[in-house]
């Protein structure tokens, strides 16, 4: 079904590409689309850490506060300084299981090692020095902050641009994959909790984003030298997330006073990584984080550094730190592939991504002085939302930015973010995700997918980067090496299949051998055409240029030498996107096919 309202070819604004400025009512919108599906990624890792480590009900709201504040400023680097992509940095599963794995872990918890599916809630006399909950605050941001350390040293060497270099069709396709799969255990058990509400959400947004994605409606635009103009644009299909969240939250706080829903029960907890579950507290099917929470937040408080106390630093802190920095790092260069490939941006310059990486290692830093205890990587769901909307402004994104640090300086409004329903976050999670899937899977476009070499390295990576978790995950105390770091460290990285999809891919793709047709690194292949459909050098390098570099004043103080030149193309050379092939096909010379002979 295509349906076209009204507006001529000339008239209509299909999409918003990275450096369009949208109309401020628009962007305005935009930036609150961006927060409720950063609001999904907020209050889910925070309830699942919080399932492990709880802290006293009226620190919950200054918790989430602290973390929407950090990511704001830390998504504000990254669309300015950073790779310049519209990407949103909110917690990531891949942060947020080596903190669970460092939780239970700690000493100081006094619930037995060997006794996972216990409550780990405070109960009886002790629930008086709830000052003890600070403490895995402190131990987590701890390794934050040496995450965030090891991740600006990647960026600056260049380690991470070398990384994209060597990455084909068929790493990108395995990776991105298991980066969306990831995913699907979490979406499941959150939309169990009622499955009539995220069907609905999911329903109306695929209704709205793909059979009403050629509705065009009238917006008028004001500029000085033009005055009011009239432009139409696919409203239903760029306001497709916002439309039914926010339907969907209405009608359930109206359920919620005129109807009983059946409660939350009591098994379906998420433990790390959403297959482990954690018995808690009743909680009703379409309440969030905060409803039992009676005491009275302020309006108006400022994240402080230090407010939660210092960052605590120790052997566990610094392996769960270098594994925080290994699983995030991999979990964002996918994250930029995906952001540019469902945009139609070209493929994201080495230079680019190691100002990514950096930005997010400052980013993270942040967030551990902040005390926030979930870091802030690039955004999946957020780069999922782009492409489904193909609203990939840079200015809707700085001004979401805006929004999350004004919400950051307010516990009491981020109480409402906390009383989300749980199965609007699975919804969200479902059609956000799904996209990075559907990225991965059009790189099989580039290679020879009938080759038994492709086959088994996707097969091999995918299956393995899903079982290795799992049965570490049923049995972590089969993992023992003698030294109870290592055993951590190894424990927080087997554990994020996102890492291991990368690694396993990265590995067979780079020693097994194979033609370059066979792999997607011929030159007769072409992995981008740009938008303008003039497929020119010239056009190239413009578009490369709009999506990607900094303004000539910020480079220019900076010299052209090492590590400099990882950050900063030289003025004299034109940028580079990930996979060169040009010199892929120099460095790589083509053989026989290892199976005809």
């Amino acid at each position: 079904m295509s349906v076209i309202c009204c507006g001529t070819r000339t008239s209509r604004v299909s999409s918003y590409r990275p450096h369009h400025s949208p109309p401020w009512l628009l962007s305005f919108f935009f930036a609150i689309q961006h927060l409720l599906v950063q609001a999904s990624l907020l209050c889910t890792c925070h309830y699942l850490l919080l399932q492990a480590r709880p802290l006293a009900p009226q620190e919950q709201s200054r918790l989430l506060a602290n973390s929407l504040f950090a990511c704001g400023i830390a998504t504000s680097l990254q669309s300015g300084l950073g790779t310049r992509l519209p990407l949103v940095q909110a917690p990531t599963f891949e942060l947020l299981i080596p903190a669970l794995i460092l939780s239970k872990h700690q000493p100081s918890n006094e619930t037995s090692r060997n006794d996972t599916t216990r409550s780990l809630f405070c109960q009886g006399n002790g629930c008086d020095k709830l000052h003890r909950g600070t403490q895995p605050v402190k131990e987590v941001s701890g390794a934050l902050v040496v995450s965030g350390g090891l991740q600006a040293f990647f960026g600056v060497t260049g380690l991470c641009g070398w990384i994209l270099q060597n990455c084909g069709p068929v790493i990108l396709a395995s990776a991105l994959s298991i980066i969306g799969l990831s995913c699907y255990k979490p979406a499941a058990l959150f939309c169990s909790t009622n499955w009539a509400v995220s069907l609905s959400l999911i329903s109306l947004t695929a209704f709205l984003s793909q059979t009403l994605r050629s509705c065009y409606l009238p917006v008028c635009t004001w500029r000085r030298k033009e005055g009011v103009r009239k432009k139409y644009a696919p409203i239903f299909r760029m306001l497709s997330i916002f439309i039914p969240v926010t339907c969907i939250i209405i009608a359930s706080k109206v359920l919620d006073h005129t109807a009983e829903l059946p409660a939350f029960p009591v098994t379906d907890r998420l433990g790390h990584n959403g297959s482990m579950l954690v018995e808690g507290p009743r909680q009703d099917s379409l309440s969030g984080l905060g409803e039992n929470n009676t005491q009275r937040n302020p309006w108006f408080q400022v994240p402080s550094i230090g407010a939660w106390g210092w960052p605590e630093f120790s052997l566990q802190t610094l392996s769960v730190g270098i594994a925080m920095a290994l699983t995030s790092t991999v979990s964002s260069m996918g994250c930029y592939v995906v952001c540019a490939r469902v945009l139609r941006c070209p493929s994201i310059p080495r230079h680019a991504s190691n100002r990514g990486i950096s930005i997010e290692g400052v980013g993270n830093v942040l967030s551990g002085l902040l005390g926030s205890v979930c870091g802030a990587g690039s955004s999946i769901p957020n780069a999922g939302l782009a492409g489904l909307t193909q609203v990939g402004s840079r200015h809707s994104v700085q001004f979401s930015a805006l929004l999350f640090v004004v919400l950051g300086c307010s516990p009491k409004l981020c109480e409402f973010l906390m009383s989300i329903p749980f199965a609007v976050h699975g919804g969200v999670f479902c059609i956000t995700y799904s996209m990075a899937v559907g990225a991965g899977v059009s790189y099989f476009l580039y290679t020879d997918i009938d080759s038994g070499r492709n086959i088994f390295i996707v097969g091999f990576a995918v299956f393995m980067a899903l079982l290795v978790p799992r049965r570490l995950e049923a049995d972590p105390g089969q993992l023992a090496t003698g030294w109870p770091i290592l055993d951590l460290f190894l424990l927080s990285i087997l554990t994020v299949p996102t890492f291991l999809g990368g690694l396993f891919s990265f590995v067979l793709e780079n020693t097994i051998p194979g033609t370059l047709l066979e792999r997607g690194l011929h030159s007769l292949i072409t992995f981008w055409v740009p938008v303008s459909g003039e497929d020119t050098p010239k056009a190239r390098q413009e578009e490369l240029v709009k999506s990607y570099s900094l303004p000539n004043a910020l480079t220019r103080p900076f010299p052209a030498v090492y590590p400099f030149s990882q950050l900063f193309p030289p003025s004299h050379v034109s940028l580079e996107g990930p996979v060169e092939v040009e010199k892929l096909l120099k460095a790589k010379p083509s053989g026989k096919d290892p199976e005809l002979g």
